[in-house]
């Protein structure tokens, strides 16, 4: 059996939801999975594939997996690697994707990492997640509010890069 290790960054727990809706979706596939927060520095090494996500604040991937991406990029390069974003653009401008996969630009750059698969899902905007600084932000840009991740979408990705991950 495969193993695949979820690495996720989150603030408002949007993308931990996503995290383990792949998490599900690579178990029904076969897979021994471990869904786990970047804040957490899991250990790469002992898995046979990574799926690493992140929200998005200010343009960039949080800190934290970053920070993990580029501790781990000796190990993701050995093994097939996928990354995933949720962004509350992709909710209010499906359009914008090209703008949100390159979110993940720098850090690919930065590390050499080719990822097998770039998901890109709809966030959410629910106010009271947030700080008030946070909230005047995303009122002032008129920010659709609500749950707009799609765990439909989300799994048929998911099992479109399965095969990619090394499980069938």
């Amino acid at each position: 059996m495969s193993t695949v290790l979820v690495v996720y960054g989150t603030k408002t727990g949007c993308t931990a939801g996503i995290a383990e809706q792949i998490g599900r979706t690579l178990a029904e596939a076969g897979a021994g999975v471990d869904v786990i927060s970047a804040e957490d520095k899991p250990d790469a090494s002992g898995y046979d594939a990574v799926v690493v996500g992140s929200g998005v604040r200010v343009g960039s991937w949080h800190g934290a997996v970053k920070e993990w991406v580029a501790a781990q990029a000796d190990v993701l390069k050995t093994r097939p690697t996928a990354f995933f974003t949720a962004c509350l653009t992709m909710a209010s401008d499906p359009e914008k994707a090209d703008e949100v996969r390159a979110y993940t630009d720098p850090l690919i750059a930065e590390t050499g990492i080719t990822p097998v698969g770039a998901g890109l899902f709809a966030g959410m905007n629910e106010p009271k997640k947030f700080s008030l600084p946070e909230r005047l932000i995303m009122k002032a840009m008129k920010a659709p509010q609500g749950d707009f991740r799609d765990m439909a979408a989300v799994t048929e990705w998911t099992r479109s890069v399965a095969g990619a991950l090394g499980l069938s």
